[in-house]
């Protein structure tokens, strides 16, 4: 079981290296996305369109697993329009060899799971899984997660979020308040299932989203059916280390 504190999350945070020595790509892993302890990164959240509050992220911890693959642990804190902190949490990015492994609770849709707020939760990830290199025309593997909603007289609600038919679109330039990127292009689906003790609900969005193989996530943007904006992240500050740390 696990504590009931959710956020809106953008989604994806990549690197390119894949056809590289065994050694080099190991080196690679010790700071993926050019992550490193203390990074700070800053997204602007919208919601139709207009602003809704900013997600700030700190990495925390660097180190190896129990089976040799390199964790980058980070620190994400949504914080409201009038500058207050509601919910804090902690994800986790894998790197293994030729792949980089993002957490699948940043799946997460916080408006379905405000339903069951209070009730117990147990989760069945699967991380999004990155090869370490990009290209054009590229399929990448699906990512969901499973979520099982317990409340107190034993009723169980399931939801299942997906990401899927993610593919590489494009390469192109992209700018926003954080500077200017060379970022991938993806587009995928994501899929929300919902069997509320036997009524199945599904909402499906169009995600359009772009990265940078030294940056990770730059902008995302989630569509409606009717083909309206939904939720939405763009990197508006990214400061290192030794930025992060000053007063």
């Amino acid at each position: 079981m696990m504590k009931n504190h959710f956020m809106a999350k953008g989604l994806v945070w990549l690197l390119g290296a894949w056809a590289l020595p065994e050694e080099t790509k190991a080196q690679e892993c010790l700071q993926p996305l050019g992550l490193s302890k203390n990074t700070e990164f800053v997204y602007q959240v919208t919601d139709k369109g207009r602003n809704h509050g900013k997600v700030t992220n700190k990495v925390v911890q660097q180190a190896a697993d129990k089976k040799g693959v390199y964790v980058t642990t980070f620190k994400s804190a949504r914080i409201s329009n009038t500058n207050r902190s509601s919910t804090s949490e902690e994800y986790q990015i894998r790197c293994s060899k030729d792949t980089i492994y993002v957490d699948a609770m940043l799946l997460l849709r916080e408006q379905v799971l405000k339903t069951f707020e209070g009730q117990d939760f147990t989760y069945s990830p699967v991380d999004i899984a990155y090869p370490l290199q990009m290209k054009v025309g590229q399929k990448l593997p699906n990512g969901s997660l499973g979520v099982k909603a317990r409340s107190t007289n034993s009723h169980v609600s399931q939801i299942k979020m997906a990401a899927i038919n993610r593919k590489v679109d494009a390469q192109e330039k992209i700018t926003t308040p954080a500077g200017t990127f060379d970022a991938f292009k993806i587009s995928y689906q994501y899929v929300v299932d919902l069997d509320a003790m036997g009524l199945p609900l599904r909402d499906v969005f169009q995600v359009e989203e772009y990265f940078s193989p030294e940056h990770g996530l730059i902008k995302c943007q989630f569509t409606t059916k009717r083909g309206k904006k939904a939720k939405g992240l763009e990197l508006i500050s990214k400061r290192s280390p030794a930025q992060a740390l000053q007063k």
